[in-house]
């Protein structure tokens, strides 16, 4: 891929008279501008500290072309505005980097011609970068009064975005901010239903509100995976480096496992760490439900205990009394009352996706160790000595406990059933996560199959007979990937 300032010198080289060129500067000075802006979007290398020298350099040698037009061709107010705003555009064209030199251009931009509204819209830019939100809302703002296009709807869109998160600077309800994310996203794509980047901010709003709320709304993350493959659906979006990994991401709370590690794998080639590492933390989970619904826990701890128990001529080992008073639970749940508005079913009577009017009693026989605080896993197992997976949000792992009885409503059933060979890009990361094949250059595939429950909402469950606690509600923001 050539260079901005290759690609100019040699537009340059093709035209007989240089004053030709600085007769009719100003198309030409933004084509130039426009190229860096590709070059900086399509130009990938090992680290970002690498990326931003090469931009860096490039914007260099942009300026040296822009400060070689003559001062008798940017005289007029005009002219000089237009010189301003380039300059400007040009600083700023470093992703996530703010430059007192872009802002500084843009101002004097803006100052000199109020209606060059591509100067307020950059300059909008320019100051979210620097964390100034009230400026840059107003920057955006004032376009929008004079024309109310569907690009500056996206980029207020995106300043909600940006600042809802860090509710200590801008608002007190950083929910309430992403809901008007969400409207300028909804009023841009009403505009132009082909805007990618507007797509991607959509599903991110929605992805952001459902973790910033402790999960509660589930309805939050179907959109945001609809507003994703939408957005990976126009060609556009395809080469953002975060679009493959976020969709993966909410794949994996829906519990399409094989398609978040495909989606994974994807985005591991233009960021190969962290993409790397999920896939990673997948595997491991997956490896540790398939272990447990096989009785084959990975627990070392279990290990130590049973090797420590074989001195030992008389009394039961810890381990197995607590296997002896489960299985006496699960042989008792049959007896336990039901609201008479419930159909009782076991696991293997449920349907995929939204069982209504219908509960299981369960028994708890251990929590599913995972990497994030949410959501919870735990191992359960039905009057019938079904095993399946139970998932929960927006509630703290503290309110369930091995040995505890529970009534799950309405349950959200899913059928997970793929193989996955388990290796991954990376050298580093080429081994196998799964204990049947540790070591192993060439992983093994496996073969993963259970049934999962999913709770939403603590109205949705019984614990013991009685409701969740409100202490054990999370109704603030939870981190996890």
């Amino acid at each position: 891929m050539s260079t901005p300032t290759e690609e100019t010198s040699r537009q340059n080289e093709d035209t007989e008279k240089k004053e030709d060129i600085y007769e009719d500067w100003i198309p030409n000075a933004t084509k130039m501008v426009e190229m860096i802006y590709n070059f900086c979007f399509q130009h990938y290398t090992s680290n970002p500290e690498e990326k931003i020298s090469d931009i860096e350099h490039q914007i260099g040698l942009c300026n040296q072309l822009l400060d070689s037009i003559p001062q008798e061709k940017r005289q007029s107010e005009s002219e000089r505005s237009m010189f301003a705003y380039l300059k400007g555009r040009l600083y700023n064209a470093v992703p996530d980097v703010y430059k007192e030199e872009a802002e500084h251009y843009l101002v004097e931009a803006t100052n000199l011609d109020p209606c060059l509204l591509d100067a307020w819209n950059c300059l909008g830019m320019c100051l979210a970068k620097k964390g100034d939100y009230r400026r840059a809302k107003n920057s955006f703002e004032f376009v929008l009064r004079m024309d109310q296009n569907s690009i500056i709807l996206r980029q207020l869109a995106e300043l909600e975005l940006q600042f809802a998160p860090d509710s200590g600077l801008v608002a007190e309800d950083p929910v309430q901010q992403l809901g008007e994310c969400i409207k300028y996203a909804q009023k841009t794509l009403a505009l132009d239903d082909t805007d990618g980047r507007c797509y991607y901010i959509l599903a991110s709003a929605y992805f952001t509100s459902f973790h910033m709320t402790g999960g509660w709304n589930h309805d939050n993350l179907l959109s945001a995976l609809e507003a994703y493959e939408k957005a990976e659906k126009i060609d556009t979006t395809n080469s953002h480096p975060n679009l493959r990994y976020d969709c993966a991401v909410v794949n994996r709370f829906l519990e399409n496992y094989k398609r978040s590690l495909i989606g994974l794998s994807e985005a591991a080639l233009k960021n190969p760490v962290d993409a790397l590492y999920q896939v990673k933390v997948t595997l491991q989970l997956l490896d540790r439900i398939e272990g447990l619904l096989q009785g084959k826990s990975n627990d070392k701890s279990k290990e130590k205990s049973k090797g420590k128990s074989k001195g030992k001529s008389k009394g039961k080992s810890k381990g197995k009394s607590t296997e002896t008073s489960v299985s006496s639970l699960i042989q008792s749940l049959a007896t336990i009352d039901l609201n008479p508005s419930y159909n009782r079913a076991t696991v293997d009577l449920l349907t995929e996706g939204l069982n209504k009017e219908t509960a299981v009693i369960a028994a708890v026989r251990c929590l599913v160790k995972y990497e994030y605080k949410a959501p919870v896993y735990y191992l359960l197992c039905d009057s019938d000595e079904n095993s399946f997976v139970l998932i929960v949000f927006g509630i703290q792992q503290e309110a369930i406990k091995q040995g505890d009885q529970v009534t799950l409503f309405d349950p959200f059933c899913k059928f997970v059933d793929f193989e996955w060979q388990g290796k991954f890009f990376s050298p580093s990361f080429c081994v196998s996560t799964t204990p049947y094949n540790t070591g192993a250059l060439e992983p093994l595939a496996m073969h993963y199959q259970f049934k999962s429950v999913r709770v939403n909402l603590p109205e949705q469950i019984l614990v013991n007979g009685n409701a969740v606690s409100p202490n054990f509600a999370i109704r603030e923001s939870i981190l996890f990937a």
